[in-house]
């Protein structure tokens, strides 16, 4: 089982998706199976695993949810 998770990588969204796996992250690698630490045939682009720091997860959880708060009239 991996301990390089998807939700501490810089590509990752809070949407389930990430920007190596714009249509879906393959549960391979959300369930730890397997580390994305090197592309995948499968692939679109170059992009694999790249650690983000606390911090910066932390702006980006920010982020995301002040996008999706809706506005009410």
């Amino acid at each position: 089982m991996s301990k390089i998770g998807c939700p501490i990588c810089k590509y990752y969204q809070f949407d389930g998706n990430c920007t190596a796996f714009p249509d879906g992250i393959p549960m391979m690698f959300l369930s730890g199976e397997k580390e994305h630490t090197e592309r995948m045939k499968f692939q679109e682009n170059d992009l694999v695993f790249e650690w983000i720091s606390p911090e910066e997860q932390g702006k980006r959880r920010a982020a995301a949810i002040e996008s999706h708060k809706q506005v009410t009239v």
